[in-house]
This record gives structure tokens, sequence and C-alpha cells, in this order.
């Protein structure tokens, strides 16, 4: 086990270690055993701060009711000290949202970062992570993989960030890791984290912090992965199951289909059950461990006679000036007259209008709901969505018809979130925002 001095001064649930976790390590073996418990299926979703610019979509217009995480996305790295970091510090920390005071006196923490934390005192039940990378900055962080002093430093400040903006834990989305060097890396530098979670928590009776890893679903990706190295430091995994097929292909895909078809193989590149057998038996990752991520967009085929075929482009038409790329929200395509088919033999769903020969693939209600029905049947831990402003309201919600065959409400993780930062450099944070 590999640790450093993460936090001179560390606080878990009002309970403050004033001795430095390299101090501590003698102890770890009495809570390195101690995880969060779930009390029921996840539903987890992503938010891009981004959203607040063109989608116009913003923390506040979030539907939590039928979510048990909420994950906040992207902080940045510096790939030459290892810090990690906010990605927009304006949109994070500074928006006024209403009803918020920026002329208040002392150093205070408003824009999303706030909102979160409002969400999670509405809504006990709700855990926010802050998510680290993703796509953009994932091709920066090699160097920080490759130095044992980085490591060190980013988990220092990953908590660091944690901890003085509320959240409940880390999610890790490296795309990807690239040999097995960088799987062994990747397994230190988780180890790293959670070892300073577990040291934040340990000698109190509260929940543990969170620590979950966005993984791939192509085998070139998945299978350079040290999963059982890496398993026991996770609280869960983020199975991104989409992006199967896209504008990078020749021939017009499924894009987060369950299965292979035997019929029309070329229109099935990859699929969600060989991805997740493997995790499960070559990985040993534990099914209750798995959340099943799938989009709430849609990937668009020009030119093409339909799912197998060829395509020639995507067509210049997309959400928000993304050619070939729509929100689920913007479906059906105004001016198109497309046909929609579900097929439950490859558990796939998409749209193709004749007449312009152009299909889009995309999850419906009903998929949404074959996708639940096979998390149960696979005792999987439960669903992730990417991302949560691209979603329809109402019963054509594929969150909701996600949560809905779960059994509800009632069937997901009511685990308790955390409230009490007391060494958040944040004013009003450390707190707990008593004027809201």
């Amino acid at each position: 086990m590999h640790c450093t001095a993460l936090l001179s001064v560390i606080f878990y649930c009002g309970a403050v270690l004033s001795t430095p976790l390299s101090s501590s390590l003698g102890r770890y073996s009495r809570y390195a055993s101690r995880r969060a418990e779930s009390t029921g299926l996840r539903a987890v979703g992503y938010f891009g701060n981004w959203d607040i610019y063109a989608r116009n979509f913003f923390v506040t217009d979030i539907d939590v009711s039928q979510l048990t995480h909420l994950i906040y996305s992207f902080a940045n790295i510096d790939n030459t000290t290892g810090e990690v970091l906010l990605s927009d510090e304006w949109a994070d920390l500074q928006y006024a949202y209403p009803g918020d005071d920026t002329t208040a006196n002392g150093t205070n923490v408003y824009g999303g970062i706030k909102q979160m934390f409002l969400l999670k005192k509405k809504n006990r039940s709700l855990k926010t992570m802050l998510s680290v990378l993703g796509a953009t900055y994932s091709a920066y962080f090699s160097p920080i993989l490759a130095s044992e002093s980085l490591r060190a430093n980013f988990a220092t400040t990953a908590l660091k960030l944690m901890t003085d903006l509320g959240f409940d834990g880390i999610d890790i989305d490296y795309e990807y890791v690239q040999n097995s060097t960088e799987a062994w890396q990747m397994v230190d530098l988780l180890s790293k984290l959670r070892s300073g979670m577990d040291v934040i928590s340990s000698n109190t009776s509260c929940s543990p912090f969170l620590l979950s890893y966005a993984s791939p679903a192509g085998p070139l990706k998945y299978t350079q992965l040290d999963m059982a190295g890496m398993d026991q430091y996770l609280d869960f995994w983020n199975y991104m199951g989409f992006d199967y097929a896209g504008s990078w292909d020749t021939i017009a895909g499924h894009s987060s289909n369950l299965f292979a078809s035997s019929d029309n193989p070329l229109s099935t590149p990859f699929n969600t059950s060989t991805a997740i057998n493997y995790y499960l038996t070559t990985g040993g990752v534990p099914a209750s461990k798995i959340n099943l991520g799938s989009p709430l967009y849609a990937h668009a085929f020009a030119g093409t006679e339909g799912p197998g075929k060829p395509f020639n482009g995507t067509g210049t038409e997309g959400s928000f000036g993304i050619a070939g790329t729509w929100d689920y929200k913007a479906l059906p395509v105004e001016g198109y007259n497309a046909t929609v088919y579900n097929s439950k033999k490859i558990g796939a769903s998409w749209s193709y209008d004749s007449a312009k020969k152009y299909m889009i693939s995309y999850d419906t209600p009903a998929i949404a709901k074959q996708k639940a029905g096979w998390i149960m049947k696979m005792g999987l831990g439960g669903s992730m969505w990417w991302e949560v402003s691209m979603d329809k309201n109402g019963t054509e919600s594929l969150i909701g018809s996600t949560v809905k065959t779960f059994g509800g409400k009632k069937a997901l993780d009511s685990s308790k979130n955390h409230l009490s930062y007391p060494t958040s450099k944040y004013e009003n944070l450390r707190k707990g925002f008593p004027e809201e």
C-alpha cells in the first residue's frame, strides 16, 4: 500500500484528524475493508459544468428524485505538478444562481458547487461526486501516472477538492489505460485515493467516501486494465456502454446495444453482454459493483440503407452545432419522417427515414426498460447515464423508464450523503449554507 502525507488536517463527519496520512498507516488495516454499503440499486447521472452555456441547463434543472448519485464533470489536471484543479471556476464557484448574495463577506462558494450541496441537503440519499479527467483532459494524464510523486500529489489535491467542495467521493474517467505499466500505475493511484479516504473516515461511525471508475466498453481498452487490482479500492464501476458505433466508422451501426446480432453482425461491432461478461469472469469484478452506462444522446448516419450498411457522413444537423450527434430530448428530428424500431433480440433501438436515408441510433424507453430488466437479471449494481441535461421529461424519460422498471424509488440505494465539511476553505459551505 502506497501512501503519502495527503492532508495535514483531515476531517470526516465533524471528526478531525490532525495526523498526516503517512503517520496513520499503522491503523490502515483496521479500516481498509470499510466501504460504503449500498442499500439498493444505483441510478448514477453525470452532469457537465459546460451545460450552463449552450444548453442553458443548470444544476437546479436536474431531476434528482430518481438519482442516487450525481457526478459533477470534469475536474482538470496540471500534468507538471499532478494537481487536480477545477476546469471552469466561474461556472463551478462564482456563477450567481437566483438568491445568491455574492457580495457577502468572507471566502464563500457559489456556482454549481453550492447548488450541488443544496441538492444534498434536500435529498439526503443523493450522493455527489467529482469526476476527474474525461476525454479532453485524459490526453494530459500519462506523465502523472508515470510519476510516484505526481500520483501522490494527484491524490492529495483531489481529496482536498472533495473536502473543500462538499462532495461524497471522486470518480476517475481516464480514457484510456494504454498498457500493463499504466495498469499498475492506475492501481497505485487508486490505492492512494482509497487510503486517503479511509484515513478521513477512520475512527468515526459515518459511511466512507466513494471512489468510482468510468470504465471502457471496447476489448482493446478493457483488456489493458488490472481489474482485480483496481476493484479492491473501488466502490463501483461506471461502465461506459455507449459509442459502439459512430462517425468514425464506415458502417452504420448500433451505438449501445446489449447483444451481438447474429443475422446482421456488421451492425453490432461491439456489445454490452460480451464486455460485462469479461468484467465478471476474467476481470473478477463483482456484478453488484458494475453500473451499466447508457447514452442520453444519439449518433446519426447519413446516406445509408440502415444498420449494417455503409454510410456517407452524418449530415450537417445535430444538437448545439455538433453534426450527427443529437440530444435524446431533441428527437424526433423535425422535418424527418422516420420509423422507430425496437429490437429486443439485440437490445437496441433506432429510427430510419427511408426517403432521406438517415439513421439515428439511440435508446428508447422500451430499450431502457429492457436494459433495466437485464441489469436485475445479471445482478448488476444499477444504471449510469451520460449525461442528465440530454434526457426528456415525463413518461419518455430514459432515466425515469429505468427507475420505474427497477421498482421505483423504493428500489434505489438510500444510503445517506455527508453534510459536514468543517475543514472546507469556504465559509458558507463549512456552515452548511444555513440560510438556504
